[in-house]
């Protein structure tokens, strides 16, 4: 549909007078047929298929394609460099609902009100973080096009985020802080089985069938099929006594950690191969013919915070009881994952939790505070402790373990999709067995 239905219509869209609300009736036709193809009931809105919020899909608007489209060609006529195109460029129709010409000046002026204010920093990284964008005055004709084109595609997606938060199911996850967005790429799309793809769409938008839900839709009960709370998605995936007595949620939370701990494991094992930290790795410097010997500059491998040992060890609470290194500290306490080096005298306490989206922040506070006194004695003992609590459901405090545990680029992102991938498969688990009273762990 991305590559083979949308650019045989968008050439006729783009040259032909097609009114905006021709475009959006054959839309509705595309969409049904998305969700018909992807599993997804007829409740989910525009916004689940085509948004770029927490789980982007590698589908893409026909409203918005068009609108771009349009806008393109507007300023390919009006800006032209040729001066009889310039004057002679026609006014495009494109019904009354929206036109693209008020469209291309509406994103100019904002354009031009961004460099009034100048470079500025969204969320809670640092001054100056992230890739600068070239400002309109000094921009080239073709990359003013794409300024704007740019511009129309935000205006779009802060339609849709206007709607979603006038959404009281589908647009709670407007209210998750810090959890890192979801990106699925067609390849992935393609390898997910039928019925994972469907649950991770309609989890993250709560159109599942829960029992909250379905009375809601048809009056049904609201009971849940193993204790007497009310079920709501939440409770199923979360806050069920029953489950959490017959450690259903523990299941989980083992899954995601197995995985957690493989990618640590494998990163413990290449540092300590590495050549001890006091050697030096030389580039090889290549010298053009005639010249002189190059200067050779010393460099070493990206090997993160663990670069300054190669005697590290790992334990995880995995399979055994995990016992704190005695080496160490003398405690009851029993992280998920311990990883330490006593030649620098340095250990990392690391703490998984599987939390609901909207909980991260809290998980992340929860358990740094729960692990902050054993830290103090770690220190007083001439150890250095760093706790980091991380989030199944990859958070960004997962992903900055992963950097700084030197994990970057290609195993960064392969890494963030093997979390997210046991956790879904855990939760679509636990979804499919929410009515099953033994539970049998696999």
């Amino acid at each position: 549909m991305q590559y083979g239905l949308l650019p045989r219509l968008m050439w006729p869209l783009t040259l032909y007078e097609v009114p905006l609300s021709k475009v959006e009736k054959l839309e509705r036709l595309v969409s049904s047929h998305a969700r018909k193809w992807l599993g997804l009931p007829r409740c989910l809105s525009s916004i689940g298929l085509y948004g770029k919020g927490m789980l982007d899909l590698p589908i893409s608007s026909l409203s918005e394609e068009y609108k771009c489209a349009k806008v393109r060609l507007e300023m390919m006529l009006v800006d032209s460099s040729d001066p009889v195109v310039a004057q002679a460029a026609p006014i495009l129709a494109t019904g009354r609902k929206w036109t693209p010409r008020t469209a291309t000046e509406q994103a100019k002026a904002a354009l031009r009100q961004r460099d009034i204010v100048g470079q500025v920093q969204e969320g809670r990284g640092g001054l100056g973080l992230g890739a600068s964008t070239p400002t309109w005055s000094k921009a080239t004709p073709s990359q003013r096009r794409k300024l704007v084109v740019q511009e129309v595609h935000w205006e779009e997606e802060a339609r849709r985020c206007t709607q979603a938060v006038a959404q009281a199911n589908q647009g709670h996850w407007m209210a998750w802080e810090g959890v890192e967005k979801r990106k699925i790429s067609w390849q992935e799309l393609w390898e997910m089985e039928a019925f994972r793809a469907s649950f991770t769409i309609r989890a993250a938008y709560d159109i599942l069938p829960s029992p909250t839900n379905l009375s809601q839709w048809y009056g049904e009960d609201t009971t849940c099929p193993l204790c007497p709370s009310t079920a709501s998605l939440k409770h199923i995936l979360m806050g069920c006594k029953t489950s959490l007595t017959q450690g259903r949620y523990t299941w989980r939370h083992n899954q995601v950690l197995k995985s957690l701990a493989a990618v640590l494991e494998s990163r413990r094992t290449s540092v300590n191969a590495l050549p001890p930290p006091s050697s030096r790795w030389q580039a090889t410097s290549f010298v053009r013919e005639g010249e002189g010997q190059a200067n050779l500059t010393s460099v070493g491998p990206d090997a993160g915070q663990l670069g300054g040992a190669r005697d590290w060890k790992l334990l995880a609470d995995l399979g055994q009881k995990l016992c704190f290194p005695a080496e160490i500290a003398s405690t009851n306490l029993r992280p998920d994952l311990v990883m330490w080096s006593a030649s620098i005298k340095l250990v990392y306490i690391i703490e998984l939790t599987v939390p609901w989206e909207s909980s991260v922040e809290e998980a992340y506070e929860r358990k740094r505070l729960r692990y902050a006194e054993l830290a103090a004695d770690v220190q007083q003992r001439g150890w250095r402790a760093k706790v980091r609590p991380v989030e199944g459901f990859v958070a960004t405090s997962t992903s900055r373990l992963l950097r700084e545990m030197g994990v970057r680029g290609k195993a960064h992102r392969q890494a963030v999709k093997d979390l997210s991938r046991a956790a879904e498969k855990g939760s679509q688990c636990l979804w499919m067995k929410r009515k099953d009273s033994p539970w049998v762990f696999k």
